[in-house]
């Protein structure tokens, strides 16, 4: 019993060197060994954590062909891992496969990737680039406090009122890439929000929001830059309540086949409804702001900072229009099972009003969602948000429950 109990650990031990030994050779540098070591692994062939060390191996050597194979070889042993879809995809448009290029970035489309990372990989299949998008959301939830916001706009203490709701979202847009012009491309975009509420009480609380934008970028060689000018519109509190004017340059990169960054800019001039109360509270808003997100297989980590600071048009002003914020958010992006994922993100921003006042906000957000027919999403959502401030009047606590489904074609 004892020798058999040994020869059945060496044999464990033997059968799981094979991927351990490539990942010692591939950290050390040690690129032809980790290739070697890969090859011999016989018994590891069906482990694709050892493709995966063969392909990145080879890339680093130059040997394109090779790592396209192992990376193909990932694909089919573990089709939702996107690490490997990146790879490839940016191989084959490095060496000129062009229709597997866009093909490969478009199937990639269908992954559980954030905005910033879509915008990223698109601008791997920008030969011949004419795509169009659209999206929509219906969902139904509970908000057990929907007269608060950490900017009202009373500066009273807010009564209580929690309701049901239901909403609705979504958006179209194209992208063009303009004829003999290298990389550079078109986008158009409009997007529509409309939320009612049920409790009669909450009915002021009515929101529609509508935007529309046109946007010139250019794509080259892992970055993408990209400059939006945008119009948004607002009903709220029974009227006509907000216009906006945005114009928000953004640059994302691709640092690696597992890293994306990006950094944003952002202009937004207000202009409240004519009321004498509230067009004193028109202003303008310049930000800047970027991201980091972290591929980790199927799953990802991200974390996002904002500095933002508001100033009057008027002299003559209402309270608590000219101020500063500063955000800070940590995510993730979590595959329970091939049906099933978890997203988690925390926000806190700090707020810093000239008006002697000092806020801090706090909100957790938890979102699972299940993926079928390549383009549906079912999502349960849970929100808890809760603000701090100098000014009692504006503290508060409110929580969020949805259950909801996505189309994204």
């Amino acid at each position: 019993m004892k020798s058999l109990l040994i020869t059945l650990t060496l044999l464990a031990l033997w059968l799981h060197a094979g991927v351990q030994e490539v990942q010692t050779y591939y950290d050390a540098g040690e690129y032809e060994k980790a290739i070697g070591e890969a090859k011999a692994s016989t018994h590891d062939y069906s482990n694709p954590t050892l493709h995966l060390l063969w392909a990145k191996s080879a890339e680093k050597l130059g040997r394109n062909n090779e790592a396209m194979s192992a990376y193909e070889r990932v694909e089919i042993l573990d089709e939702n891992n996107i690490v490997a879809r990146v790879a490839l995809a940016k191989l084959y448009k490095r060496t000129g496969r062009d229709a597997l290029a866009r093909q490969s970035a478009k199937e990639l489309q269908n992954y559980q990737l954030t905005p910033e990372q879509r915008n990223s990989l698109s601008l791997l299949r920008k030969v011949n680039l004419h795509s169009f998008k659209a999206s929509a959301t219906l969902s139904s939830g509970y908000d057990t406090n929907i007269n608060v916001a950490s900017n009202n706009l009373t500066g009273k203490a807010s009564k209580i009122i929690g309701t049901a709701f239901a909403q609705f979202s979504g958006g179209v847009s194209y992208i063009n890439e303009l004829e003999d012009k290298g990389g550079w491309y078109s986008r158009g975009d409009i997007r529509l929000y409309d939320q009612k509420n049920f409790e009669s009480k909450a009915s002021l609380y009515n929101m529609l929001f509508a935007s529309g934008g046109v946007g010139l970028g250019y794509g080259g060689a892992g970055y993408d830059f990209y400059i939006p000018v945008s119009y948004d519109t607002i009903h709220y509190l029974n009227k006509n309540l907000l216009s906006q004017v945005k114009v928000q340059p953004r640059l994302s990169y691709i640092f690696s086949n597992a890293l994306i960054g990006s950094v944003d800019l952002s202009y937004i001039s207000h202009t409240y409804t004519t009321a004498e109360s509230l067009n004193k509270r028109d202003d303008t808003a310049l930000a800047l702001g970027g991201g980091l997100y972290y591929l980790l297989g199927n799953d990802y980590v991200y974390v996002k900072v904002k500095y933002e600071n508001y100033s009057a048009k008027k002299k003559t002003t209402a309270l608590y229009v000219n101020k500063s914020f500063f955000s800070t958010n940590i995510g993730v992006n979590y595959n329970i099972s091939s049906w099933l994922v978890l997203k988690g993100d925390y926000r806190f921003r700090s707020a810093s009003y000239k008006d002697d006042r000092k806020d801090s906000f706090h909100q957790l957000k938890a979102r699972v969602s299940h993926y079928f027919a390549d383009n549906y999403e079912l999502y349960l959502s849970d929100s808890y948000a809760k603000n701090s401030s100098s000014k009692r009047n504006f503290e508060y606590s409110k929580n969020i429950v949805m259950l909801g489904v996505s189309l994204n074609y």
